[in-house]
């Protein structure tokens, strides 16, 4: 009795056993076949964090001497905020020499206004003179020598009021030319203080108080205000199986961690060579690439110019 309780007991272990064996190995099969699946609705590329407006290469519109760095690195700025100066003490001296000669001039033209306006009055008394003894003249009350004295008094006052009418018109001239160069000179002066172009960050400042800045260099990368997006190359194979509006994750190359995800929102109409995401510059294989742009929704994670995986995922193969 003993053996056929002990037989029994055995094959009800053995039946158990291979009825566990058969459920693992279904598990594993479904989840080998979720697996495929899964990879069948996915297309992976190699992409670049880039901003969704361009860097800036920001350079100076002239050349000379950095004098002073008002910004530094990570630093947030607004259109038309000054960076650096180039230094600038000639032109501020030539702005000063000709802000000096327009309040001069502006000072003289009050005066001869001034003279103006008095000579005006002793015109105008001269005329009442002139008249009053015409008309005492006419009477036989005065005599030809005081009318002919005080013509002659009046068309002195006029000729000294042409005169300070034409100063004035030449002075108002000089000061219009005066301001005009003083416009250039501000220019010239403002040109030597660098301002950012847009409202973004400071990525990167190369130039040093004291070094030499040249019209052809470039000083600072500014990231303009902006999202972040994954520029995205896919092989030819898939490349039409991607569309607009489809989703994306971004990781690391070598691990399953989600930095962040995405949707696409461009896919570009033509494929091209391989770009800088080639692992050797000199490579021949002759393989086309489609860009894909993805709009990531959260790129805290990420650094700009990482190189990261995108999974985009095409079950649905949806289009806006």
């Amino acid at each position: 009795m003993k053996n056929i309780f002990y037989c029994l007991l055995l094959i009800t272990l053995f039946t158990n056993c291979s009825n566990n064996a058969a459920k693992e190995k279904a598990l594993a099969d479904q989840k080998n076949a979720a697996l495929v699946q899964a990879r069948l609705n996915q297309v992976v590329g190699i992409a670049r964090v880039e901003p969704e407006n361009e860097i800036i290469q920001s350079a100076s519109p002239v050349s000379g001497i950095v004098s002073k760095i008002l910004k530094k690195e990570n630093d947030a700025v607004k259109e038309g905020e000054a960076i650096l100066e180039i230094d600038n003490r000639i032109e501020a001296a030539k702005c000063q020499q000709l802000l000096d000669a327009v309040m001069t001039q502006e000072a003289q033209i009050k005066m001869d206004e001034a003279a103006i306006q008095e000579y005006r009055a002793k015109y105008s008394n001269a005329v009442s003179e002139s008249e009053r003894l015409q008309r005492l003249l006419t009477k036989g009350a005065e005599t030809q020598q005081a009318v002919d004295d005080a013509n002659t008094n009046l068309q002195s006052f006029q000729s000294n009021l042409n005169r300070l009418h034409a100063g004035v018109a030449v002075s108002k001239s000089k000061l219009a030319e005066t301001r005009s160069a003083l416009e250039v000179a501000k220019r010239e002066r403002d040109q030597k203080i660098i301002r950012s172009p847009v409202d973004g960050k400071i990525l990167e400042i190369t130039a040093l108080i004291g070094s030499s800045l040249d019209t052809k260099q470039s000083f600072a990368q500014i990231r303009p205000i902006g999202k972040t997006i994954a520029v995205c190359e896919v092989d030819e194979l898939f490349a039409d199986k991607v569309n607009d509006g489809q989703k994306a994750w971004i990781r690391k190359f070598g691990s399953l961690d989600t930095l962040s995800t995405g949707t696409v929102f461009f896919s570009s109409s033509l494929l091209k060579k391989k770009s800088l995401f080639t692992d050797q510059a000199g490579e021949k294989e002759d393989r086309r690439v489609r860009e894909i742009k993805i709009m990531l929704d959260h790129p805290e994670k990420l650094l700009l110019n990482s190189r990261v995986e995108c999974v985009i995922d095409i079950s649905g193969n949806t289009k806006n």
